[in-house]
This record gives C-alpha cells, structure tokens and sequence, in this order.
C-alpha cells in the first residue's frame, strides 16, 4: 500500500493511479494542509479507478463524532470499504474534538446495520505492546506501525508489538531516508530515528545518491518487515506524483 495526498483543489489526477498501485492509503489533511476532503478522493478513486482500493485516514483531529460517522456514511455508499482511525497530528498543536477510541467502538457497532462484510476499521498504534493490545481489545481490525525509515529498527518495532497468533493484520509504515534533512524533521514528529550507522552512510552524498540510498533503505526495510511477520507495509512521505511516477518505477523494478 502507498499514501496517497488529496489535491488541494479538486482536478483529475486521482486517474494517474490506473495502472499503478491497487491499495492506496488516503490522508486526512496532514500537518494542517487543507486539501480536498479524503472521503470525497476516494469516493472518485472507487468510480473513476474502480481497480484501486482506497483506506481512508479518520482523523479525529477537528472532526466530532456525528461529522466523522456521516463522513464514513457516505463513503461507503460510494464504494469505499476500508477505514483507518488515527488521532492525527500532534506537532503542531492542533485540536481533537473526539476519542479515536470511541470512533472505532462507534464504526465497529454501525457495521452489522450496513453489513458485517462492506467495510473494515484498522487503527494506528505505537510500537508498544501495552498500546497495541488495548486497541486489539478495543475492535480494531487491522493496524499500522511506524514509520520506519532505517532497516534497522524493523525487527526491534515487531519485537516490541509482543504479537499473538490470532491478532489481527499489522503493516509497516514506511518511509524512504532520502536525505538528512528529512529525516532529521519526520524524526521531530515521532518517526522512529535512524541508527547511527545509517547516518553515516547517508552522509556526504549528493542529493542523487541519498535518494538511491533511500531507496534502497526503504526495500530492504519492507524485505525485512516480511521476514518478522508483517502483513503488509504502507509506504509513506512521498508527494504524489512521485507516488504514480518514480515510486512506482522503483518499487516495481527487480
């Protein structure tokens, strides 16, 4: 799965998707960016590239519980079937009018009056055992973790999980290091930091080598999240038209 930015403005660039990911994970106005609502997006994305599966991020950040549920209301009725609950941003300082807890008890209740199969609600988690098992208890039926930048760190963020047999799916967040500068501001908003090792390998490069690094980071980072039990990895940071362009291509090459 790769993150997927709305427009700012609304236009057709949700129609570069074709041919490109099938799972995409749909963001709810990151660092307080206004951009078009993330339920609309994917509502397009389902009528318009009906062989892309769009995840909504749920922001409880700026959103009470009515206006988030008549949001999920009307994207499932436009084809979408998948929700991941999430806080939203903490830096910079911003308002959460409702519980993520208490979103997804409310979701997982409206799911048998729709239909028990027509959508599914995931949450984000920390990558701490005490944090992910409350929100298994709570109903959450899918998870993701992160973001990882260094291959390092993967084993260290499963071990950390204590993972059960019967637990649901966990992916992987992943984001490329593709400079120092980036990863010094994702790790001031909570990404998981770089060893001291991956740094001195990214440092003194021109920007053209640190992005090949980075890139080499992020499949070696998603080879070893297979190896330690992950469902999945969610490929995170990236803008989108390096999304449908050179991620793919990256991605996809052998």
């Amino acid at each position: 799965m790769v993150e997927v930015n709305p427009p700012k403005l609304p236009n057709m660039t949700h129609l570069q998707l074709r041919g490109r990911w099938r799972d995409v994970l749909i963001t709810d106005n990151p660092f307080k960016q206004v951009r078009v609502s993330p339920y609309a997006f994917a509502a397009r994305i389902t009528h318009d590239v009906p062989e892309v599966r769009p995840t909504v991020v749920c922001s409880t950040r700026d959103r009470n519980i009515l206006a988030i549920e008549s949001e999920v209301r009307g994207a499932i009725a436009n084809g979408v079937q998948s929700f991941l609950v999430v806080q939203g941003d903490m830096l910079p300082e911003v308002e959460h009018w409702s519980n993520s807890y208490e979103i997804v008890e409310y979701l997982r209740e409206l799911q048998p009056s729709v239909a028990p199969t027509t959508f599914e609600v995931g949450m984000s988690t920390r990558s701490r055992s005490w944090q992910f098992r409350r929100r298994v208890n709570v109903g959450g039926q899918f998870f993701t973790t992160g973001p990882v930048m260094d291959p390092a760190s993967v084993d260290d963020v499963a071990a950390r999980l204590d993972r059960k047999p019967d637990d649901p799916p966990v992916y992987l967040e992943i984001t490329p290091p593709m400079s120092l500068a980036w990863i010094k501001r994702l790790e001031s908003v909570g990404a998981l930091p770089i060893t001291d090792g991956l740094r001195e390998r990214l440092t003194g490069l021109s920007d053209e080598e640190a992005r090949a690094a980075g890139w080499r980071a992020a499949k070696e980072a998603a080879a070893r999240a297979r190896e330690a039990g992950f469902s999945g990895i969610v490929l995170m940071g990236l803008r989108f038209e390096t999304v449908v362009g050179e991620a793919y291509e990256v991605w996809h090459r052998s």
